[in-house]
């Protein structure tokens, strides 16, 4: 390459793929973050005060909560958001070759699954839950107690798409923590921690699927979604300065 054509090189503008690219990363970057920090304002809004598996108390702790419904409809926005993320971390995981990118090409997938299992419990218990407990608690004589069994039956149906969110979940980072892993394209400790997190959210799901919101199914959820968060920040910053490199001269 003469100097010339060297100088060229250096100075043209960054190719169309690489600014797009570029955009996705950043893009994926803020509304990862934002998710996160939507997420943890709608953990503390949430009522919690009763125990989750049991039903009549948990009926009347809600009952008393106007802002059910909105909080609801908050943790289905933030967690989008991070599926989104994912999905555009993902997209620069598939140009891998090989396994990495396989599993990238499965983590993408799963994420979309994400979402659409978690906006259907989020209808279920944001919508669907806060009007059978409404209907229950205004109840008297025999019909409060056939609103409680509706009640309960949603409930039910909560745990298990909960169960289900969780699996996906779980799939979603191992695959995309593995190609991380395995690929090489950022740090090698953010893919083990998604994979920590992913297994910690399987377990996490079929305990729940067995016992609902319980103490068990806690013990693997909890450290699994402090997991998700350190894997989730760090990724989006990661994602943040690629996106810099790539249009950078």
């Amino acid at each position: 390459m003469t100097a010339d054509v060297a100088v060229r090189h250096l100075t043209s503008p960054a190719s169309p793929d690489a600014v797009t690219d570029s955009a996705v990363l950043r893009i994926g970057a803020v509304v990862g973050i934002t998710g996160v920090l939507l997420q943890v304002a709608m953990d503390q809004m949430h009522p919690a005060h009763a125990d989750p598996n049991n039903s009549r108390a948990a009926f009347t702790e809600y009952s008393h909560y106007g802002l059910w419904t909105a909080v609801h409809i908050g943790q289905f926005l933030g967690t989008l958001l991070l599926v989104l993320a994912l999905l555009a971390l993902a997209r620069g995981l598939l140009g891998q070759r090989g396994l990495a990118g396989g599993l990238a090409a499965i983590g993408a997938v799963t994420a979309v699954v994400v979402a659409a299992v978690f906006t259907v419990q989020m209808a279920v218990d944001g919508v669907a839950l806060r009007s059978a407990v409404e209907t229950w608690s205004h109840a008297t004589g025999p019909a409060k107690t056939s609103a409680f069994q509706v009640a309960d039956g949603l409930r039910g149906l909560e745990k298990g798409l909960g169960g289900f969110f969780q699996v996906n979940n779980g799939l979603t980072l191992v695959s995309l923590g593995l190609s991380i892993a395995i690929g090489g394209l950022y740090a090698r400790w953010l893919g083990a921690t998604a994979v920590l997190a992913g297994v910690g959210f399987l377990v996490g799901g079929v305990v729940t699927a067995h016992a609902g919101f319980s103490s068990e199914a806690g013990v693997f959820l909890t450290p699994a979604l402090l997991l998700l968060a350190v894997f989730v920040i760090g990724i989006c910053v990661s994602m943040w300065r690629a996106a810099t490199r790539r249009t950078s001269v």
